[in-house]
């Protein structure tokens, strides 16, 4: 019937040109798209980028879609969120004194003490205590300054486990891990095989130690683990570094580098 009328009406934004009137949904200033774009719209913007307000779907209207419009189109759940996010967002907006907003969640509440360190967020689905100053998890007692970031954690953790993996010997024949603090370099696994401490290399009997200058049957086994968690570390940062570029100029608190000298896995 309504493609016999001539009223069946076409979305600008999907061009469906088979949509009836019902179908359609209109700004303020009586710009006309199909519910499904403008629900698509909605949902992405607020889902993905956690917006609240959303003009109209024409680039060149500065109108904005109503709540009554929205709680139309969406979910009951997802509508209940994005209202406590409007809400939220209109707070902050309004620049009321010492009222501050959750780093992770749409939470705001106004906080009158000034010596209040901490965050505290009553969101049931987030909890999260923040730093009032930087912003980062709360790490009472330590001050702003020694706290760690994730990209210096996240360069450190990789550094100091390759670090600790140089250390560590593991069998050729069985792949039990082991290291050792003194004693003969010739070691001889659990299963029977015996390889050399120094070099890694499958061994019979003593000759391997007397027929070359770099393996010693005797070593300082500290220093040669320390000789070892060097190279590790800087191997292990030119590693990192070229795969996070970003992280050249990097400057780690907690620098692995510091505690080298012996060091135990």
């Amino acid at each position: 019937m309504a493609t016999e009328n001539g009223t069946l009406q076409t979305c600008d934004c999907c061009c469906d040109d088979q949509l009836l009137d019902d179908d359609m949904i209109s700004c303020d200033n009586n710009h006309r798209f199909c519910q499904s774009c403008i629900r698509n719209y909605i949902e992405n913007g607020f889902i993905s980028n956690g917006e609240c307000f959303f003009t109209c779907l024409n680039p060149t209207c500065k109108y904005e879609y109503s709540t009554s419009l929205m709680s139309q189109l969406l979910a009951p759940t997802l509508f209940s969120r994005l209202i406590i996010k409007i809400q939220q967002e209109e707070l902050r907006l309004a620049n009321i004194p010492n009222f501050e907003q959750c780093k992770y969640c749409t939470f705001g509440t106004i906080i009158e003490d000034p010596d209040e360190r901490v965050f505290r967020c009553l969101n049931q689905e987030c909890l999260k205590e923040t730093c009032r100053a930087c912003g980062e998890p709360n790490h009472i007692p330590l001050r702003c300054d020694e706290v760690e970031k994730k990209d210096e954690l996240d360069m450190r953790t990789f550094i100091e486990n390759r670090v600790s993996e140089a250390m560590i010997r593991v069998c050729y024949k069985c792949k039990q891990r082991f290291y050792k603090l003194e004693g003969c370099n010739k070691m001889t696994c659990a299963c029977g095989a015996s390889m050399c401490y120094v070099c890694r290399e499958p061994i019979h009997g003593y000759d391997h130690f007397n027929n070359n200058t770099k393996c010693g049957a005797n070593m300082d086994v500290v220093k040669l683990h320390q000789e070892e968690m060097h190279l590790a570390y800087e191997e292990a940062k030119k590693f990192y570094i070229e795969r996070h570029p970003e992280a050249k100029d990097l400057v780690l608190k907690y620098d692995p580098q510091q505690h080298l000298d012996g060091s135990k896995p």
